[in-house]
């Protein structure tokens, strides 16, 4: 016989229900859900299943839920403020004033430029055989095709084929 998870008695199952049915944070709605599942004699495996995660994650709610209440269950991946930035605000602005004044061939620091408003500026690629008088003849005769009937005239028939 399988083993029931035990949940420590924080809230009642209908107040875990209720938060996972009310919950905005799709990652909380879910840990909810998985305690709501394991306050109704669900299995580990059967709840992981149901909501489609692994069962050592199950493990790892129910763990979080029992240690720290239904405050445990928020969403921690918001707490972690990311990596420290490579340069700080005085070498941010060095660095900006040199990309104003002279091009960068090779830039290491995208997220750096991406944060200061810089995009890559680069030619679009051309092919070494292109023949550009062919280029242009080809996009004058595709720009005096677009005027060009299709076949379907505005206010004349719907369409249909018995239109005839």
């Amino acid at each position: 016989m399988t083993r029931r998870t035990r949940l420590e008695p924080h809230l009642p199952p209908d107040e875990l229900r209720q938060r996972y049915l009310k919950t905005e944070d799709l990652s909380e709605r879910r840990h909810f859900h998985v305690l709501w599942l394991i306050s109704q004699g669900e299995t580990q495996a059967r709840t992981a299943h149901v909501v489609g995660i692994s069962d050592r994650w199950v493990q790892e709610i129910v763990k979080r839920y029992n240690a720290g209440g239904a405050e445990a269950m928020r969403d921690r991946r918001h707490d972690h403020p990311g990596a420290a930035r490579t340069l700080n605000a005085e070498g941010e602005r060095a660095l900006e004033a040199v990309l104003q004044s002279r091009p960068a061939c090779s830039v290491t620091g995208w997220r750096t430029l991406h944060r200061l408003g810089q995009t890559p500026q680069r030619p679009r690629p051309r092919d070494k055989r292109a023949d550009p008088q062919a280029q242009e003849a080809f996009q004058e005769a595709s720009a005096a095709a677009q005027g060009r009937s299709t076949g379907a005239v505005p206010g004349r028939g719907g369409g249909d084929l018995g239109d005839g």
